[in-house]
């Protein structure tokens, strides 16, 4: 309740006088260079009065314009007319008259933007169509009332690519006299098309023209070093305290102990690779629940890194992708409604979960196909953005279904270790569809991304098809063999039961202080609207670059994050590793607030961002599984749903921090982000990892009637 309130008491200082992400309002100086980039060069017979009208495309010189500076500002159209070739009729024409100039007229249209501009021959003129302000360019420094209001009128992203419209139009006029008249049918015209391509980039400037030293892409308010001092001095006060007195606050359970010598647990049938069920082999238990956890990253990635990478290169507003990625995470955040149902009603002949998982991958490869069919994605967001939804809503069926098995099927010994190759899975998945699909996309397109997914989908659901949970449960409604045995049928009862054996799991201490931990897992996920605005705008990376780097690299470290995480937490004890990768989290995070000198280093920078990935999921993987531990098996598709959407809210807390905190320096934000990281430290610390299990039992079938 104090660090909630802690928090509480932060957000509601730091609401005040908040800015728009980037940088805020005032000075900027703005470093620009303008290119002409050639796309056609011909010459043509113009007749007259005839409307000529053709189309160019930037289509083949996107990677010229990527490096001119990847900003189409204009098209620009020079037209020249050196000749002028009238005719004389027949007539008393003495070849002494005087041509009469033609004027000739040239348009250039690209989407509502339009210009004209006329000359006479003989001659040139040139017409430049341009769609920024100018005006931004033509002064010393600009003071505005964000960053991003630089950025709009100056960056069209895919709105300025594509096709271009031109028009020619000669007027020719001939020489009228008394006794001798002229001819003139038209003229000949050179044309020469180019593309204006901006590069720029913006700095925030202080009072006295300097460039800012910080804040050039976030606010440039700080915060009193003494105060981070203080509480990280009672944060390692703490941590001491508990180590002095590990017994007390159960720091040396160690997991691995709690498990049976492994000729009895073979003798019940819980580890040995000789069944074919859950029950009976380790083998069958780790396989299953990876696949289905694989299958769980994939959409992840692919929305979070493909799809949104997508949307923004086909110029889709910031406010439809957050709408979009709204309703696809809001199922996630709801998920918990799940587990009383699928607590509830059950049909344990086909396994207490299976059914469930069978039901939500169904749904989502239904739904993969009907997005085959929206006609353009990036023009039907809204379409996509409610198919996102109910996609997640199977997909957190699928999450919460997985996780109840999970908590059915796994003995205390293997917690740990298994819940790391779930989460390593996950990450795989993300990987697969965030850099895997990412760079399909360039050769299939995003329907090609899409039907991608469906076999593979297709084929991790042959995985739970085919397995069975408990001896005696049937795959199929036609398989015979004799008389079905179910090991002990899990009284479903009403959903009042149900909320009475919530009621009895949160009677304990341990478990409400799940709660807790849950809520203060993610505080820091301020953090991650906030590093593409340093990689990006502060540092210069590409859009791709950082998606790539994010996709590919950092998912790969958070998987050996959760390999690690999971071996240490067996051998030294979930809580230990707990507290002290928070502690390294946090002290990485500092680190990298201090190292400001260095984040042009693209070596040192990825180093530090790798090393903070690693160790927090080294917490997550352990927070995951010491919330399965304090889980009762009777209620585990509830209780420990529960437990993660609440880390799912703690991540929208701190998503909300974003805006508030934005007021201040990236300095600043790394030592309020390494505060925030200890905040779990507290909750951990009290936590009986045993309690459930010692007072209740952790496996539903172990529960009386």
């Amino acid at each position: 309740m104090a660090l909630m309130c802690c928090l509480a008491l932060l957000s509601g200082c730091l609401g005040e006088g908040s800015s728009d992400a980037g940088g805020g309002a005032g000075e900027y100086r703005i470093d620009a260079t303008v290119s002409s980039l050639q796309i056609e060069a011909k010459t043509d017979y113009y007749s007259d009065d005839e409307s000529s009208e053709w189309t160019v495309s930037s289509d083949e010189f996107l990677e010229q314009i990527e490096t001119a500076g990847g900003n189409v500002i204009g098209v620009a159209l020079s037209l020249s007319y050196p000749g002028e070739d009238e005719s004389p009729n027949p007539g008393l024409c003495t070849g002494l008259e005087d041509d009469v100039p033609d004027t000739i007229y040239g348009t250039v249209t690209k989407n509502e933007w339009t210009q004209t501009a006329n000359g006479v021959n003989p001659g040139s003129h040139d017409v430049n169509l341009t769609w920024h302000n100018q005006t931004l360019l033509d002064q010393a420094t600009v003071n505005v009332s964000s960053e991003q209001a630089i950025h709009d009128q100056l960056s069209f992203g895919t709105t300025a690519l594509g096709d271009y419209s031109l028009t020619v139009v000669v007027e020719a006029e001939a020489f009228e006299g008394a006794l001798c008249t002229h001819t003139d049918n038209g003229e000949d015209v050179s044309t020469v098309v180019s593309l204006l391509v901006l590069d720029y980039t913006v700095v925030m400037v202080g009072e006295n023209g300097e460039v800012a030293a910080q804040g050039v892409s976030v606010g440039e308010g700080s915060l009193p070093i003494p105060l981070f001092l203080l509480w990280f001095t009672v944060v390692l006060l703490m941590v001491g305290y508990l180590n002095v007195n590990r017994t007390r606050f159960h720091l040396d359970v160690v997991l691995e102990e709690d498990a049976e010598p492994v000729e009895n647990v073979a003798d019940n049938g819980s580890t040995t690779d000789g069944g074919e069920t859950l029950l009976d082999s380790a083998r069958a238990r780790i396989l299953t629940l990876c696949a289905l956890y694989v299958a769980q990253g994939i959409p992840w990635g692919f929305i979070t890194v493909t799809f949104v990478t997508f949307l923004a290169d086909e110029g889709v507003s910031a406010g439809q992708i957050a709408m979009l990625l709204t309703l696809g995470t809001l199922p996630w955040s709801l998920k918990f409604l799940w587990g009383p149902v699928i607590d509830r009603y059950q049909r344990p002949q086909y396994g207490r979960r299976r059914p469930w998982i069978l039901i939500a991958q169904t749904g989502m490869i239904i739904m993969l196909i009907g997005m085959l069919f929206v006609p353009d994605p990036a023009v039907n967001v809204e379409w996509m953005a409610w198919m996102f939804l109910v996609y997640n809503i199977f997909t957190a069926l699928q999450d919460v279904s997985t996780d109840a098995l999970a908590v059915d099927v796994l003995p205390p010994h293997e917690v740990e270790r298994v819940n790391s190759y779930m989460f390593t899975a996950k990450s795989a998945g993300g990987i697969i569809g965030g850099a895997g699909l990412g760079t399909i996309i360039g050769i299939t397109g995003i329907k090609g991304a899409l039907l991608l997914q469906v076999p593979i989908l297709i084929v991790i659901m042959l995985v739970p098809l085919f397995m069975t949970e408990r001896p005696g449960e049937k795959r199929f409604p036609w398989d015979e063999g004799g008389e079905v045995e179910v090991v002990e049928e899990a009284p479903n009862g009403d959903f009042a039961t149900i909320l009475a054996n919530v009621k009895t799991a949160m009677s304990l201490r341990s478990a409400q202080l799940g709660i807790a931990v849950s809520i203060t897992k993610s505080l820091a996920f301020f953090l991650i609207p906030i590093l593409p605005l340093l990689f990006i705008r502060e540092l210069g990376w590409s859009v791709e670059r950082f998606n790539a780097t994010k996709g590919g690299i950092i998912l790969l470290v958070s998987m050996l994050g959760y390999l690690a995480g999971g071996q240490l937490g067996k051998m030294y004890g979930g809580k230990t590793v707990i507290i002290w990768s928070a502690v390294a989290t946090a002290t990485v995070s500092v680190l990298w607030g201090l190292s400001s000198d260095w984040w042009g280093n693209t070596y040192f920078l990825m180093g530090i961002w790798c090393v903070h990935t690693f160790v927090f999921h080294m917490v997550a993987i352990n927070t995951y599984s010491l919330m399965m531990r304090v889980t009762w098996g009777e209620v585990g598709g509830t209780q420990y749903t529960g437990y993660m959407a609440m880390m799912n809210l703690s991540a929208i807390i701190g998503y909300q921090l974003t805006e508030p905190l934005s007021r201040f320096d990236y300095t600043t934000l790394f030592f309020v982000a390494a505060m925030l990281e200890t905040f779990i430290i507290f909750a951990v610390a009290f936590i009986d990892p045993t309690e459930t299990d010692r007072i209740l039992g952790n496996k539903a079938e172990d529960q009386p009637s």
